[in-house]
């Protein structure tokens, strides 16, 4: 998707306690019980191999999940 646009922007989020927000088995969402980062957009490099960016990607979740 980010060849074809490069002009896309690419956001990372973020869910903390993601299995609390639809529990197994159950059918309606009950999203008081998370908490939702959104970082800042990222964008695939010219010539960036998909590997790095999803490094990159992967890294900037990360990073949201310790603020």
């Amino acid at each position: 998707m980010g060849k074809k646009r490069p002009d896309l922007e690419l956001v990372p989020v973020y869910i903390d306690n993601v299995n609390r927000i639809l529990p197994r088995g159950e059918f309606l969402p009950v999203p008081l019980l998370s908490c939702i980062t959104i970082g800042p957009p990222i964008f695939l490099e010219a010539g960036e191999p998909k590997t790095e960016f999803l490094k990159r990607a992967r890294e900037a979740v990360r990073r949201l999940k310790d603020l």
